[in-house]
């Protein structure tokens, strides 16, 4: 029973990392200039949706112009938990993506702030692959008198180099992030 519930708890944390890693890889595609409109947003006004004061989530109202467009091509966009509290009046070079809502910061600053979702979500699929793939119980036991790791230890070994690579990824990556100035 506890590892039927280990399995099911793991397919379920599999599939939300999955959708996550899917969606935060769309947005650094979007931010790294992948795909999308280049152009520029300019902030109207950021305020802090979260009134416990604790964690700040900053949503943003601005327009988003296209390259060579105009006032008349400006769009205006609602960004959700940007992260950071941009002053009125301020701008930065951005992409928007195929549906129209969608803004993303591009440059080395807008990468940096996707990137850290990937690595995270890239260290949990790794670890539960890591899970699945290691030898159990008495495999284990008969690995133990092997001179040579089978086949299966040695995959489960490359995944976990995987990891030992994403971690330092990830957290040099939200550090980034975090002492990014402000423009």
């Amino acid at each position: 029973m506890k590892r039927v519930l280990g399995w099911v708890c793991g397919a379920l944390l599999a599939l939300v990392a999955a959708f996550w890693c899917v969606t935060a890889t769309a947005d650094l595609a979007l931010s790294a200039g992948v795909y999308g409109t280049p152009g520029r947003y300019e902030v109207d006004t950021c305020h802090d949706t979260n009134s416990s004061g604790k964690n700040s989530r900053y949503d943003c109202y601005g327009d988003f112009t296209p390259d060579g467009g105009t006032a008349d091509d400006a769009v205006y966009v609602h960004l959700e938990d940007t992260g950071r509290d941009y002053p009125d009046g301020s701008g930065f070079d951005a992409r928007q993506g195929i549906e129209p809502e969608t803004v993303q910061r591009v440059g080395f600053w807008g990468v940096v702030g996707e990137l850290w979702q990937v690595a995270v979500c890239v260290v949990v699929l790794a670890v539960l692959a890591y899970q699945a793939i290691k030898p159990r119980g008495k495999d284990r036991r008969k690995e133990a008198h092997r001179r040579e790791p089978s086949r299966r230890q040695k995959a489960a070994d490359r995944v976990g180099y995987v990891v030992v690579v994403a971690i330092p990824v990830g957290v040099l990556s939200w550090i980034a992030m975090v002492a990014e100035p402000t423009p």
